[in-house]
């Protein structure tokens, strides 16, 4: 493909010869001198308007009258009187009779075109052709280039642009503040990188949010098989026993003879694992809720509720409690989960707080955190939790103490899930003097 400046040179000239060819018409129609036809036409016309005027005018004002005419348009004039005249027939001769006021008798007015002028205009215009056609090649060159510096740059230019906005790179701005189309374009230009770039930033947001998603939704299929993982685990040794006590029993082995002791003991088993299985059950309910049960609840209500219920633990450990719990403060989420949750973190604080320790809770409403957030803070000394276990104390089945078998290992695995879904902040950790959790919203 040519350059456009090569282009619009050749466009430039074309248009330069053809107004020249126009130009060269108008003048061979319109000029007089253009060509015999034309030059003949002329003379006669303009000879019949001398004729005209000079007809019974004087005889002095006629004589200079033809004689202005004959300078003027270069021809050859004679005027006889009548008697004497004696036509040559000459080709291309004029005659006109007259008649003057100051004289009697006819006169004959004979009027000569001369050739030589029309050859003098056409030589002259020969001579000029090749000039012409040389300012018409000059003016093209220079009329490219000036298109080429104001039309072609600022083109280049958006082409280039176009091209980085093929590749996605939209930082840019066109600078053609131009007001026409050249600067309308631009401007179309800047507004559809503008757009692009929205749109191309709306769908990254959109990309990275689904891969957050993904990402989450494998976290949770992995916590999931480690669940019932878990839970296959921990069901297989309780029905295991219940199975060996029924059939010593139904057999009469040994100690299984007294039915009555292991009848107690089976029932015992059956329970712990009844309330195991609802507390899977639960942690299958919150594994698919959505959170639309979430209502306003009194948090501190829930915490009124839990210090009370292990107020007798509380006494035989001789447990200094210290209680800053403000009325009315506000939590967000289901108040049955919350009541769940905050039970196992109270109950895990009181159990784990050794005979003669301490427990402390605050509260915090949004306006006296810090934080903006409602903010509760647990802590009970003298404990301390291993730095390796703490990542680990909201999985579900996982022992900070493995030689420790009582609860379903549940508990906290259930505070956490209730916790995200209330949108809360949750973290547990080590202090100076003991352990401390710590919740917001």
């Amino acid at each position: 493909m040519k350059k456009l400046s090569v282009k619009m040179f050749f466009s430039f000239l074309l248009v330069s010869l053809l107004i020249i060819a126009a130009l060269y018409l108008c003048i061979f129609f319109m000029t007089p001198y253009a060509g015999e036809k034309n030059y003949s036409g002329y003379i006669k016309s303009r000879s019949e308007e001398l004729a005209q005027r000079c007809m019974n005018s004087t005889y002095a004002l006629a004589d200079e009258m033809i004689n202005g005419f004959a300078a003027s348009e270069g021809v050859n004039t004679k005027l006889t009187d009548a008697d004497s005249f004696l036509r040559e027939n000459d080709k291309g001769e004029l005659f006109f009779p007259l008649r003057f006021s100051d004289r009697s008798g006819e006169y004959v007015l004979c009027i000569t075109p001369v050739s030589y002028r029309t050859q003098a205009f056409q030589n002259s215009l020969s001579l000029c052709l090749p000039i012409v056609v040389l300012l018409a090649v000059f003016i093209s060159f220079i009329g490219a280039k000036i298109f080429s510096y104001y039309m072609k740059k600022p083109i280049v230019r958006m082409s280039k642009i176009a091209e980085r906005m093929a590749e996605q790179d939209f930082g840019w701005y066109c600078p053609d503040e131009r007001d026409d189309e050249i600067g309308v374009l631009a401007k179309s230009l800047n507004k559809l990188s503008d757009e692009l770039s929205a749109a191309l930033s709306k769908l990254n947001d959109k990309n990275l949010y689904l891969e957050n998603e993904i990402d989450l939704e494998k976290e949770r299929e992995r916590r999931r098989m480690l669940f019932f993982a878990g839970v296959s685990h921990e069901l297989k040794t309780p029905i295991s026993v219940v199975i060996g006590q029924i059939d010593g029993m139904r057999d009469s082995i040994g100690v299984y003879k007294d039915r009555d002791k292991y009848l107690a003991k089976c029932s015992d088993t059956l329970n712990e694992l009844l309330a195991f299985i609802n507390e899977i059950l639960l942690v299958s309910h919150i594994d698919m809720g959505d959170g639309s049960n979430a209502e306003k609840v009194k948090i501190d209500g829930i915490l009124d509720e839990e210090i009370a219920f292990y107020d007798t633990l509380i006494s035989e450990k001789d447990i200094e409690l210290t209680y800053d719990v403000p009325d009315n403060v506000e939590f967000t989420g289901d108040e049955k989960l919350l009541k769940k949750a905050l039970g196992n973190v109270v109950g895990n604080a009181i159990k784990y707080t050794p005979s003669g320790g301490s427990v402390r809770i605050k509260l915090d409403k949004p306006q006296d955190s810090g934080s903006g957030k409602t903010e509760l803070k647990l802590i009970n000394s003298p404990a301390h939790i291993d730095e390796q276990h703490i990542p680990h104390l909201f999985e579900a089945f996982y022992r900070a103490d493995p030689g420790k078998e009582e609860g379903s290992g549940l508990g906290l695995y259930i505070s956490a899930m209730v916790f995200e879904m209330c949108g809360a902040e949750y973290s547990i950790g080590n202090t100076g003097d003991g352990v401390e959790f710590i919740l917001r919203q």
